[in-house]
């Protein structure tokens, strides 16, 4: 099952990031000195998926097997 637009922003959400800005379908969230970047898309490839899994984990200090495991994503 894909990553979803939805689930991202579930994650970003619970992780304490907040809205920063937005240049057309990208939108920058971010937390302390770390950002993110989501462009609005129902699905996102497995690829993109794990590289903004990567980032949100980098940020908040774990693994991204553990994000993946706490909220049910397979990549």
């Amino acid at each position: 099952m894909p990553l979803r637009y939805e689930q991202i922003m579930k994650i970003l959400q619970e992780c304490g990031f907040v809205f920063d800005h937005q240049t057309w379908s990208h939108k920058r969230y971010k937390k302390w000195g770390d950002w993110v970047t989501v462009w609005f898309h129902k699905e996102f490839p497995p690829k993109t998926a794990k590289s903004m899994l990567q980032s949100i984990a980098d940020s908040i200090g774990v693994e991204v097997k553990d994000l993946t495991k706490k909220y049910g994503i397979k990549l």
